[in-house]
Formats: structure tokens, C-alpha cells, sequence
């Protein structure tokens, strides 16, 4: 792994940590509505989750997934800024088009980067803030612990690269010039993030505020481990980074559960 890759390596990983730090408590009364029928919601986003790591699967919905959060990113990025963030403001839904037109126009360059960066990690605070708002937190942290353990066996296996790979480089079949706007995972110079290990940082980040917990230490925590993680480059391409918040997620509950000294 040369220095520039490892660089924006880390880079990705110190954003993931960040990406804790940024959401905020969710508010609404239709939430209410929402959280009497979360199964509705879970069962078919976990069905989808799951045939991804079949790679043939991967292969078939790879265009359509990537459609999807082509659509989808822009509307939660705006709704991350104007609702689900730590310090929410409408005035910040004007960084969204500009952010989108910059990813559109130079993505290949340091400033498209950073703001598909950008873009996708609010994305992920919109997303993430509603799923915890009406869904149990049992389930949720469940669902971090099991995405990551999956991660991870298929990763030992080097399964993980295969429907990793058909997912991260497609394009929308209606329009494959829309490759530019992968917004399924972010490219920072040599280095890529999937969509779901900023996700599962929101998630956790949004877990940890909705209970009055500090957050500190996780993003610090998630920064870390998922630095450590650049040795496996040595024998993959592709890293789990749904790992190190897991991680991070065992560790903070073990912390709190910690008897006080008197």
C-alpha cells in the first residue's frame, strides 16, 4: 500500500469517526406513526441487505442499487442539514445542489471528492437519525453487531470483494454516465468508503445522542480502529469498516456498564 493510498486511507477513516459526532434527536409526531410499524420497514431493507452478499445478486441489483442512492442521497442530505443534525438549519439546505453540482463536475478531482464526501455523509445522518427514531434500539444495535460479524466472515473468506466490487463501480443502468455520482460509496484519491460504514457510524452516533451518552469517545474510538485496520491490505483489497464501529459500539455499552468507583 503506497503512502498516498494509506493517506487518504486514513483520511476516510478519521471521517468515519467524525460522521459520530454529527447527528442530532430526531422531533415529529409522525414518527410516532412510523414507529408502530418499523417491521414493515426492517424486513424488506434486511432482505435487500442480505442478498448483497450473495455476489450474483450483488451482480443483478448492482445498477438498481446504485440508482437508488443516486435518487435517494441528495433528499436525506438535505434532510440531514435541515432536521437530523446536531445543529439543524434550513439555510444549509442551499449546500446541497452546490455540494451535488461539485460531486457532478470535477468528481475525479479533490474538490468533487470532498463534496460527495460530504454529501453522502449527511445523507447518512438524514437516514440514520430516522431509523432511530422509530426503530428499537435493540434492534438497531443487533443489526450493527450482525452487519459487521457478516462483514467480517466474508472478508476472512475473501468473499467480501466480490459483491463488495459489483455494487461499489456500478453505474445506473437508465444512465451510465451517472458512474460519476456513485454515491454507494465515496473515492477519496486511492481509497473508497462503502455507504453503509458511514451509515452504521450515523447510526451508532445517533444511538448514543437519542440516550444523552457522550459521544466523544466512540468517533474516537471508530477513527482508531478502523486505521488499524490498513494491515489488511495486505492480502485484500477490500477492508470491513462496519467492523470498527461495532467494535466501538461493545466497547462504550462495556464502559457504561462499568460499577462507579465510590
Amino acid at each position: 500500500m503506497s503512502p498516498a493510498a494509506l493517506a487518504s486511507f486514513w483520511g476516510l477513516c478519521l471521517a468515519q469517526g467524525a460522521v459520530v459526532l454529527l447527528p442530532g434527536v430526531a422531533h415529529g409526531r409522525r414518527l410516532e406513526l412510523v414507529r408502530r410499524r418499523w417491521l414493515l420497514f426492517v424486513a424488506p431493507v434486511a432482505a435487500v441487505v442480505g442478498a448483497t452478499y450473495i455476489p450474483a445478486v450483488a451482480a443483478w441489483l448492482a445498477s438498481d442499487l446504485s440508482l437508488l442512492a443516486v435518487i435517494a442521497v441528495p433528499p436525506l442530505a438535505a434532510a440531514g442539514v435541515a432536521w437530523a443534525m446536531r445543529w439543524p438549519d434550513v439555510r444549509f439546505l442551499a449546500l446541497v445542489p452546490l455540494l451535488l453540482a461539485a460531486a457532478w463536475s470535477v468528481p475525479a478531482g479533490a474538490l468533487g471528492e470532498a463534496a460527495a464526501l460530504v454529501l453522502v455523509a449527511l445523507s447518512c445522518v438524514g437516514l440514520a437519525v430516522f431509523a432511530v427514531a422509530v426503530l428499537p434500539s435493540v434492534i438497531l444495535r443487533a443489526g450493527i453487531l450482525l452487519w459487521a460479524a457478516t462483514d467480517l466472515s466474508f472478508a476472512l473468506t475473501r468473499d467480501l470483494a466480490g459483491s463488495s466490487h459489483a455494487i461499489s463501480r456500478a453505474a445506473p443502468a437508465v444512465a451510465p454516465d451517472l458512474v460519476r455520482l456513485q454515491f454507494q460509496r465515496v473515492v477519496i484519491g486511492q481509497s473508497s468508503i462503502e455507504y453503509a460504514d458511514l451509515f452504521v457510524a450515523a447510526t451508532l452516533g445517533a444511538i448514543l445522542v437519542a440516550e444523552s451518552r457522550e459521544r466523544g469517545p466512540a468517533a474516537f474510538l471508530v477513527a482508531v480502529l478502523a486505521m488499524s485496520l490498513a494491515p489488511f491490505f495486505w492480502v485484500t483489497d477490500v477492508v470491513p469498516g462496519t467492523v470498527p464501529v461495532a467494535l466501538a459500539l461493545l466497547l462504550v455499552a462495556a464502559r457504561g456498564r462499568r460499577p462507579s468507583q465510590a
